[in-house]
């Protein structure tokens, strides 16, 4: 590593958004009234196609690293009751909207949604197609562990229409899935992948982590080895998030030498130059994929999205999300549902929507949005490209261009007339330069407990 790029990191390795929506979740406030949900569902074009999001917020067990919101259960009956209660908040929905909308992307995340009993995803899906329209061959994704996964499983998945799998790999070394409460053998993994392409299943995500404990640049290397034996479609390389203030649970992985920054961006670049010399097209931060896969072919003919599941070909205006912790994008307004599984349960029972904050944003925010979305999913912006960009540029501009003065000085950016393009210098703080458009961030020397994962 050149001294200079050391420099920089250091410099700026401090804590920034990861954009998967803008403004960012952190600055959701309002409460929002009943009346305003419905008339946001009732507001859907009905023209228009619709993804939803169900959260299945429980797992066998608990992975240290984990920033999710999930819980660990030993038997299926608390999953079956809480889909019970996913599906009247699918019908109050459904009722608000008042006709059956049209949808084309279903996203199960968790937790561990394969950890569900097959018999209540299937009546959660069918009741799915009862209340809304599904597309012609509608994309239905699945986030899937390996330790819990079997043949079986995969086989009635794939009869339910699952289409797309998200295995959680995250690293193939037994001393750091030992240190991260994570040990799936290799075997494991194989074993999963060669169920699901039996099944037909041919769009295989894998969630891959850097930064965990004992992890070095070498063990990295291995990895992508190993994962080139098993060819997944997709990879997303995550950087480990180290938030035990958010997530106490994750104390426990300082008992063990955790990554500095610069090793950090050694594994990141370590797992990029392979996965790039394995024919993967990198795709904005963290992603890669197969040259032939949809979403390798979104990004270069710039459609390529970026939501709360990361980037995704997925383009539709309106995500509604189900479950707790679920988040809804209603174009203008996101809406989050509570975290509390009881307040969850008795909130839907009494025929509410069990939201919790919203955030309605402003025109000035959709236009930032579009701007921050340009920068994370292609590293370069126009502000006068983007939508509204006569009305919006000048003041974004202004906001922005004292930090971006600073980088452009430091190599990571060039700038033209209201644009701005990541250099490769610049390429591994692409969400940094992204935050110089974000109107709400504060910054890291102001907080007095930090939001966000830091920059590397």
């Amino acid at each position: 590593m050149q001294n200079n790029m050391r420099d920089l990191l250091l410099k700026y390795d401090r804590p920034v958004p990861r954009y998967t929506s803008y403004p960012t979740a952190p600055h959701f406030r309002d409460s929002p009234e009943q009346e305003e949900i419905k008339s946001w569902l009732h507001a859907i074009p009905q023209e228009k196609s619709v993804s939803l999001y169900i959260h299945v917020p429980f797992c066998r067990h608990l992975c240290s690293y984990c920033g999710c919101h999930t819980k660990v259960v030993n038997e299926e009956k608390p999953i079956s009751a809480y889909l019970e209660t996913v599906k009247q908040e699918i019908r109050l929905a459904a009722k608000a909207i008042g006709r059956q909308q049209k949808v084309s992307h279903i996203h199960f995340g968790g937790g561990t949604p394969n950890f569900a009993p097959t018999k209540d995803l299937e009546s959660l899906l069918s009741l799915i197609a009862d209340e809304f329209t599904l597309a012609d061959k509608p994309v239905i994704a699945m986030e899937m562990d390996p330790r819990i996964l079997h043949k079986d499983k995969v086989h009635s998945l794939v009869k339910l229409g699952v289409n797309r799998a998200s295995l959680g790999v995250q690293d193939f070394h037994p001393d750091v899935q030992q240190a991260i409460n994570r040990v799936q053998p290799y075997e494991f993994v194989q074993q999963c992948v060669e169920w699901l392409r039996a099944e037909g299943i041919n769009s295989i995500n894998f969630d891959m982590i850097y930064g965990l404990p004992l992890q070095t640049p070498e063990k990295i290397r291995a990895n992508m080895e190993k994962l080139k034996t098993l060819k997944p479609e997709r990879v997303a390389l995550f950087g480990y998030a180290h938030v035990p203030w958010f997530k106490p649970h994750q104390k426990k992985l300082e008992e063990f030498p955790l990554p500095g920054t610069l090793e950090r961006f050694e594994m990141a670049e370590q797992a990029r130059e392979d996965l790039i010399a394995l024919g993967y097209v990198p795709i904005g931060i963290d992603h890669f994929a197969l040259p032939e896969d949809d979403l390798a072919v979104a990004y270069k003919e710039h459609r390529l999205h970026r939501n709360f599941q990361g980037y995704t070909t997925d383009t539709e205006d309106t995500l509604i999300g189900f479950g707790q912790t679920a988040i809804s994008d209603y174009g203008a307004a996101y809406v989050q549902n509570t975290a509390m599984n009881r307040e969850y349960r008795e909130t839907v029972e009494q025929s509410r929507f069990p939201a919790i904050k919203a955030c309605l944003l402003t025109k000035e925010d959709i236009y930032r949005r579009a701007v921050i979305g340009q920068v994370m999913c292609y590293g370069r912006v126009d502000l006068y490209d983007v939508a509204e960009g006569e009305a919006w540029a000048e003041k974004t501009w202004g906001s922005a261009e004292k930090a971006l003065k600073g980088y452009a000085a430091d190599g990571l950016v060039t700038l033209g007339d209201k644009a701005a393009e990541i250099t490769e210098t610049g390429r591994p703080l692409t969400r940094l330069v992204a935050s110089a458009f974000d109107a709400y961030l504060q910054t890291a020397e102001t907080e007095q407990t930090p939001r966000h994962a830091r920059a590397v």
